[in-house]
């Protein structure tokens, strides 16, 4: 019985330390996953396959062979000034996408539209996804990496709009291709919901 106790009160304790940690786990294995991905994208592999441990603590989601980037992952997104290096899935915009990196909205976008959407979560208490997009200002650079180029581009603006907007997805033809990313904003703990949108819009000014 009282090895039961002393084992019991281990287990309690070990608990109390993940759960406190528990965000900086969370970002940590996240971090892994995505070196994982981006280092297989690069690489030209179509699968990853995560172990359970991995799955279980980034909420990643995956089918019998993996994590399919061969026909899903467009690119890598880099925001250095905001700490953000995430995998970029093509639309159609997913649950599942949103928690394996950020995504395109329709299932026809593409990297040569003009108007380029791509959104993302915010990550309450975890550096990953665009949580930390408010730390870039206008005028830092984004780079959208794929297997065969990088694309620079410079952020142009950054403000909020209600969700109900739409607007700010417009293509303009014609005008230089710019990204468009779209956020939550503005939690309201009162009815649990994001009551606005932050847009960071950017636009191409080298490829390579």
């Amino acid at each position: 019985m009282r090895i039961f106790i002393r084992s019991l009160g281990i287990l309690m304790i070990l608990a109390a330390i993940v759960l406190f940690f528990w965000q900086d786990i969370r970002e940590y294995f996240t971090d892994q996953v995505n070196d994982r991905l981006i280092t297989a994208y690069q690489d030209g592999d179509d699968d990853v396959k995560l172990n359970p441990i991995e799955t279980l603590v980034t909420g990643v989601e995956q089918d019998t062979k993996g994590i399919n980037i061969g026909e899903n992952m467009a690119g890598v997104l880099e925001i250095a000034s905001a700490d953000i290096l995430e995998p970029l899935y093509y639309g159609p915009l997913t649950e599942e996408k949103l928690r394996n990196g950020v995504s395109m909205l329709e299932e026809t976008d593409h990297l040569d539209m003009q108007n380029i959407p791509i959104a993302g979560h915010r990550v309450e208490g975890a550096g990953i996804r665009f949580n930390y997009i408010d730390r870039a200002e206008v005028g830092d650079e984004i780079n959208l990496i794929t297997r065969d180029e990088t694309r620079v581009y410079k952020i142009t603006e950054m403000f909020e709009v209600e969700p109900s907007e739409v607007s700010v997805l417009d293509q303009n033809e014609g005008d230089v291709q710019e990204l468009t990313l779209v956020t939550c904003e503005d939690y309201n703990p009162d009815t649990l919901l994001f009551e606005k949108r932050l847009i960071v819009t950017a636009e191409l000014v080298e490829a390579e």
